[in-house]
C-alpha cells in the first residue's frame, strides 16, 4: 500500500505496523493461516489516512502546502514500482494465461493505471466472474480506494483550513466519517461488492486515521495505560485475522474491530513506550515494514498465476515458497526501483517525475488497451488449442438472464413453444442454465413446451430465507413463492428442480432441506410432477487450462473427478436424494453418461471433441448436449386431472 513517512519525526512503530498489516495480507494470500488477514488492508487505510492528513495539516499550516508537491511525492511513491509490476504481469499473462483471461489482465492494467481499477472489479463481480484468487492485479483495488481519497483529501483540507472554516474542519470529518460508516453497514447485505470496493463505503477507514490526525497526541502518562490499550489494539487486529474468513460480511460493522485497533496502536505508540511498541519497533519488523509497499504489490501475481496454473490444492511447501519469493522480489522492487525515484537519486525536477510518470502509465494504458482490443491476442495459441476453447461455448441467450421478484409470477422465460400446454417449467441457478440447451433440444424434438425461472446464485426453492447471490433473506423468500405461484398459474404439469445444491447446503444444510421437501411437497400437493436434477461433478480448477498443456507440448492432461471425489463434493444431495425418491421425485442423472464418455470410473472434464465444462462446475453446450439423453423422460408422464 502507498504509505508517506511523517515529517513531524520518524516512527519506527508506523513501519512495524506496516509489517503487520502486509504480512496478515500475504500469509493469508497465500493460504498459510490468518483466513481473515484481508483485514490488514485496512489497517493500512488507517494509517494512510493518518499520515497524508497530518502532513497535509502541517504544511498548511506552515503555509508550505501546494498540491503540485504532494502530487510529486504521490507519484514517485507510487508510480514507477506499480509500473513494473504492470508490466511485468503482463507479459507474463501472455505467457501463462487463456486468452479470455489475458484480455481480463488487460482491463485490469488498463484500469488501473488510471486509478479506478476497483471500480471494474466492482462491475466484474457477478456470479459468472473469474475467480478472485486468479486475477494477477486484483489487490490494485485498494490502490484505487486510496489514490481516489488522495483526490479529495488535499482540496477538502485547503479549503477547511482556512481560518475562518477551521471550526468547521473536525465536525466536517466527523460527519463524513459517519456517512460513509453508515453507508457501508447500510450497504453491505444488498451491495456486497459495492460496499467492499467503493471509495464512499470505504472512506470512513480513512477518515479514522484522518481524525486521530487531529489528535495525534494523546494524555497517556501511566504505563499501565499504554500496555492495556496496546495490546487491546493489537488484539482488535489479529482476532478478527484469526476469526474471520471468506464468508464474514465484510467491511460494514466487521471492520470496526481491526480499524479501531489501528487507531489505538498509532495513538499509544505516540504517547510513549510499551511492549507492544517495542515489538513493532524491532529492527526486523522494522525492515519489513520499509518494504511493505513493494512486497504488497508484487506478492500477489505469482500466486495469482500459481492458483490459476494449478490443477489441485497447493501443498504447504510450494505456498512457503511463494512467500519466499514474493521477499525476493519485493527487496528488488525496493531497492531497484522504489527507493531511487522516492529519494531522488536518478530524477531530482519535478517536471521530469511528472514526465516519467506519466510515460510509464500511458506504456500501461497502451499495452492494457491492446490486449483487450486483440481479445487477449487468440493467435498466441494454436489451432488445436483453440478448437478445444471454442467447444467451452455456453449459451449466452440464458447465462446472464436472472429472473427478479418484480418479474413474476407472469415473466418465465419462453424456452421451447410446444404444441399444447406449457407442461415444464425448468426452475434453478446457473447450474440450471447450463444444462437448459440438453432439455430445450428434447422439448422441441418432441413437441414439448417449456418455460424457465432462472436466477444465478439463487437455490431453487421456496421457503429459504437466507440471503445468498445478490438477494436478501427477504427477497429470496419471496422470489421462491413468486415462482410456485407462477407454476400453478401456468398449470405447468411437470417441475424440473436444478442447481449447484452443494453451494447452499454447505452453508445451512438443514434449513435448505427443509425448503426443498416443502417445495415439494406443495408442487405434489397441485398435482405437479417434480423432477431433481442430481449437480454434475466439480473440478479444482477450469479444464480448460488444459488448453495450456496441449500448447506447450505436454499431451492432453487427463483430467477427472472420481466417484469418491464426487460424493464428498456432494453431501448435501446424498443426504437429501433419499427423502426426495421416498415421495415420488424423479431423479435425473447424468453421471452415467459423463461415465461412460471416460469409459472407466472416473468422470472426465474433455471426450475426444473437446471440453464438456464451460469452468469448473457448469457443463458447456457441448457437454450439455452430452448428457442430452438422461432427459428424454420429460413430458412422457402425465398428472392425474390435468
Amino acid at each position: 500500500m502507498a504509505t508517506v513517512r511523517n515529517p513531524a519525526g520518524y516512527r519506527p512503530d508506523i513501519d512495524g505496523m506496516r509489517a503487520l498489516a502486509v504480512m496478515l495480507v500475504v500469509l493469508n494470500h497465500a493460504g498459510l493461516g490468518f483466513a481473515g488477514g484481508f483485514v490488514g488492508v485496512d489497517v493500512f487505510f488507517v494509517l494512510s489516512g493518518f499520515l497524508i492528513t497530518g502532513i497535509v495539516l502541517r504544511e498548511l499550516a506552515a503555509g508550505t502546502f501546494s498540491l503540485a508537491n504532494f502530487y510529486e511525492r504521490r507519484a514517485r511513491r507510487i508510480v514507477p514500482a506499480f509500473a513494473v509490476v504492470a508490466v511485468a504481469t503482463l507479459a507474463a499473462g501472455w505467457a501463462l494465461l487463456l486468452p479470455s483471461d489475458f484480455m481480463g489482465l488487460g482491463a485490469s492494467a488498463f484500469s488501473s493505471a488510471l486509478g479506478f481499477s476497483n471500480l471494474l472489479f466492482w462491475s466484474e463481480s457477478g456470479y459468472f466472474d473469474v475467480a478472485a484468487t486468479e486475477k494477477p492485479l486484483l489487490h490494485t483495488w485498494s490502490l484505487g480506494v486510496e489514490e481516489q481519497f488522495y483526490l479529495v483529501l488535499p482540496v477538502l483540507l485547503i479549503v477547511l483550513a482556512r481560518p475562518r472554516l477551521r471550526p468547521w474542519l473536525a465536525p466536517a470529518l466527523c460527519g463524513l466519517f459517519a456517512l460513509s460508516l453508515g453507508a457501508s453497514v447500510w450497504t453491505l447485505e444488498r451491495h456486497a461488492s459495492f460496499t467492499f470496493y467503493l471509495l464512499p463505503t470505504r472512506a470512513w477507514e480513512l477518515l479514522a486515521g484522518s481524525l486521530l490526525a487531529l489528535w495525534p497526541v494523546w494524555p497517556l502518562r501511566g504505563r499501565w495505560q499504554r500496555e492495556a490499550l496496546s495490546l487491546t489494539g493489537l488484539g482488535l487486529i489479529v482476532v478478527p485475522a484469526l476469526l474471520y474468513d471468506k464468508h464474514t460480511a465484510f467491511p460494514g460493522l466487521a471492520a470496526v474491530p481491526p480499524v479501531l485497533g489501528a487507531v489505538l496502536l498509532i495513538g499509544v505508540g505516540g504517547a510513549g513506550g510499551s511492549l507492544v511498541r517495542t515489538a513493532l519497533e524491532w529492527r526486523p519488523v522494522v525492515f519489513v515494514g520499509t518494504l511493505s509497499y513493494s512486497l504488497y504489490l508484487v506478492h500477489w501475481p505469482p500466486m495469482a498465476f500459481a492458483n490459476y496454473l494449478s490443477i489441485a490444492p497447493m501443498g504447504s511447501a510450494t505456498r512457503v515458497g511463494l512467500v519466499v519469493a514474493s521477499f525476493a522480489l519485493a527487496v528488488g522492487s525496493w531497492w531497484l526501483v522504489e527507493t531511487p525515484f522516492r529519494h531522488r537519486q536518478w530524477i531530482r525536477s519535478r517536471g521530469a517525475v511528472f514526465g516519467l510518470a506519466g510515460g510509464a502509465l500511458a506504456l500501461v494504458l497502451v499495452a492494457g488497451h491492446l490486449v483487450q482490443k486483440k481479445a487477449g491476442y487468440p493467435k498466441r495459441l494454436d489451432e488445436t488449442a483453440r478448437q478445444m476453447l471454442a467447444s467451452q461455448a455456453i449459451d449466452a441467450r440464458w447465462w446472464k438472464l436472472d429472473l427478479g421478484v418484480e418479474d413474476l409470477p407472469g415473466g418465465l422465460v419462453p424456452v421451447a413453444p410446444g404444441a399444447g400446454d406449457n407442461r415444464i417449467l425448468v426452475w434453478g441457478d446457473s447450474h440450471a442454465k447450463a444444462v437448459l440447451p440438453a432439455i430445450e433440444a428434447v422439448c422441441r424434438r418432441r413437441g414439448l413446451g417449456c418455460l424457465a425461472a432462472l436466477h444465478s446464485g439463487v437455490p431453487p426453492v421456496a421457503g429459504y430465507a437466507r440471503r445468498t447471490g445478490d438477494m436478501g433473506a427477504e427477497e429470496l423468500a419471496e422470489y421462491g413463492n413468486r415462482v410456485l405461484d407462477a407454476a400453478m398459474d401456468q398449470q405447468v404439469q411437470r417441475v424440473v428442480l436444478a442447481g449447484f445444491w452443494e453451494a447452499y447446503g454447505s452453508q445451512d444444510s438443514d434449513g435448505l432441506r427443509r425448503a426443498l421437501l416443502a417445495t415439494t411437497d406443495r408442487l405434489q400437493a397441485a398435482g405437479t410432477q417434480v423432477s431433481f436434477v442430481k449437480d454434475v461433478p466439480r473440478f479444482y480448477r477450469n479444464p480448460g487450462r488444459a488448453v495450456l498443456w496441449l500448447q506447450n507440448g505436454y499431451g492432453r492432461l487427463a483430467l477427472s473427478v472420481s466417484e469418491t471425489e464426487y460424493a464428498t463434493q456432494n453431501a448435501f444431495q446424498h443426504r437429501v436424494l433419499p427423502e426426495l425418491e421416498a415421495r415420488g421425485v424423479e431423479v435425473i442423472d447424468p453421471l452415467p453418461a459423463l461415465k461412460q464418455i471416460g469409459g472407466g470410473d472416473h468422470y472426465p472434464a474433455m471426450d475426444g471433441r473437446g471440453l464438456l465444462y464451460h469452468d469448473r462446475d457448469h457443463l458447456s453446450v457441448h457437454g450439455a448436449r452430452a448428457v442430452e439423453g438422461v432427459f428424454e423422460g420429460l413430458g412422457e408422464r402425465r398428472v392425474a386431472g390435468r
